[in-house]
């Protein structure tokens, strides 16, 4: 092995870190594509017009019921409100409605049906990069996720059930890039030099994220083809743009990628043995039923998955709600949603960072570190989804503050709180628990924008609130969950024998989900 490390910032696995980066950016910008596409693909005259019928057959019901009248006076208040903004609103420009006059159960379906392909998909995932290689099994994801991405005009024209189980195809493939990418920075990644290939790996996520909304907001109304669809052309488009440097660049280790030199492929097979040992071991000897019974793992499965109530509620639903509550328009409401995910990114990088100095300057327990982090991740957001919840459209800035807190805040969990908490209690065994926890923590991208459809089908502020509501309660529930059962350390069943050279094998997680 060579004297000294060579040279990072000009190393093939930086930039294969720097590819890994794109190739999460390009997902997370397939996964929200829809959630933005959506508001200008629906016919919302059509929608109001079978509203107002709905309405006219009730009236005459409602002014027998005096009771129910004054049950519903401060839902009228909230109604002239946003009579007002729509009012007010009219000496602009108005959106061109889209062609579809699908429901809002319709959308919730179409949204979720993603979720429901990338759950399935997760825990297979680890065992599909070490059958086949990482390369291999990342490469195929992607290109077939891009290819379906760019078909979806086609089939959205045909029939939304078509649309729909497309989604779910597109989910199947992207449920397989986490634990793919794990087992690829298994045998990439030395352990000094980790933290940094993996954080910029996963940065891409949240990147994605802070692209997709105002890139997508303006494409749907100065896009081709009718705007929309030229959302669905270009995303699928920059995914087999780096399907082609995936294959060109990228290998399964360094002992057979063409362009890396003999000094750092030394490097990094000397400095990966122990790391590519534990993974394997990990995925094909884990404890499953060690891992089902712990009390540490369920609660961080409990708690990853109330996180993940609100972000996914907010990653399907928030361009609608900027739309249907706060009365944006499309070219605001796609660069205003973009400001919650720059900063939740800034904390996810904040966090790890404080919580880190927290542990090694300060000497507070890692149980203390991960507590303190969950709490900011989970009762914060409540807060913040509680007063969004009697925001109007007169007072809309409060509401994108609100959201950004919320969402914000929601980061510490990722730097150094519940995500993080995976390797402090599962050890070489982190990436198969993870896996189950990310799976886990699907289900609510599967229920969220279909609960959304039902609850918010007239689009009225007041519907709105009850979703804030119940997403309020389940951050509460995992607030309380990970106060009383967060533990910082390693499960009995994750403890293996190390040699007096061997280093910590787990790979970090630090940084986003999928």
């Amino acid at each position: 092995m060579a004297d000294k490390p060579p040279s990072f910032l000009l190393s093939i696995r930086f930039m294969l870190a720097l590819l890994g980066f794109l190739a999460y950016a390009t997902q997370y910008t397939q996964k929200i594509n829809m959630s933005v596409a959506i508001v200008c693909m629906i016919n919302n005259t059509a929608l109001n017009l079978q509203n107002n019928n709905t309405e006219l057959l009730h009236e005459k019901t409602l002014f027998e019921n005096s009771s129910e009248l004054i049950s519903r006076n401060s839902d009228l208040e909230i109604s002239l409100v946003n009579d007002k903004c729509q009012a007010e609103s009219k000496d602009k420009k108005p959106m061109k409605d889209g062609p579809f006059p699908w429901t809002k159960d319709m959308q919730g379906l179409i949204l979720a049906s993603y979720f429901i392909g990338y759950f399935i998909t997760e825990i297979p995932g680890g065992y599909l990069s070490l059958k086949f290689g990482p390369k291999r099994v990342l490469a195929i994801s992607l290109f077939v996720a891009s290819l379906l991405t760019m078909a979806l005009p086609f089939l959205a024209r045909f029939h939304y059930i078509a649309l729909l189980v497309v989604r779910f195809v597109i989910g199947l493939a992207h449920g397989v890039i986490w634990p793919g990418f794990a087992g690829f920075w298994a045998s990439w990644a030395p352990p000094a030099e980790r933290s940094r290939l993996i954080g910029t790996t996963n940065a891409g996520s949240q990147i994605g994220n802070v692209l997709a909304l105002p890139l997508g907001g303006f494409l749907c109304v100065n896009g081709f083809d009718g705007g929309w669809p030229s959302i669905f052309y270009v995303f699928g488009g920059l995914g087999l743009i780096w399907f082609v440097l995936w294959i060109i660049l990228a290998s399964n280790s360094p002992d057979n990628n063409r362009f890396i030199g003999e000094n750092e492929k030394e490097y990094v097979l000397a400095e990966t043995i122990e790391t590519r040992a534990s993974h394997e071991e990990g995925e094909t000897g884990a404890p499953w039923g060690s891992i089902f019974t712990s009390k540490a793992c369920l609660a961080l499965f409990l708690v990853h998955s109330c996180s993940n109530w609100g972000t996914y509620l907010f990653l399907t639903s928030l361009p609608s709600y900027m739309k249907e509550v706060l009365k944006f328009d499309i070219k605001s409401n796609g660069t205003l949603s973009a400001v919650p995910y720059i900063c939740f990114w800034l904390f996810i990088v904040l966090s790890g960072i404080i919580g880190d100095t927290l542990l090694q300057k300060f000497k507070l327990s890692k149980m203390l570190v991960r507590k303190i982090f969950n709490c900011f991740a989970l009762f914060v957001p409540m807060l913040a989804v509680l007063a969004l919840s009697f925001v109007t459209c007169e007072n809309k800035m409060v509401g994108v503050v609100l959201l950004t807190i919320g969402l914000a805040f929601t980061g510490c969990g990722y730097g150094a709180g519940f995500l993080v908490n995976y390797n402090d209690i599962s050890g070489p065994f982190s990436g198969i628990v993870f896996g189950i926890g990310n799976s886990c923590a699907t289900v609510p991208g599967i229920i969220a924008p279909y609960l959304v459809g039902i609850l918010t089908s007239n689009q009225k502020q007041e519907e709105w609130r009850m979703v804030f509501f119940i997403t309020a309660a389940v951050y509460l529930l995992g607030g309380i969950t990970g106060f009383i059962f967060t533990t910082g350390n390693v499960e009995p069943w994750a403890l293996r024998k190390k040699s007096p050279n061997e280093v910590d094998e787990s790979i970090p997680l630090r940084g986003e989900k999928a």
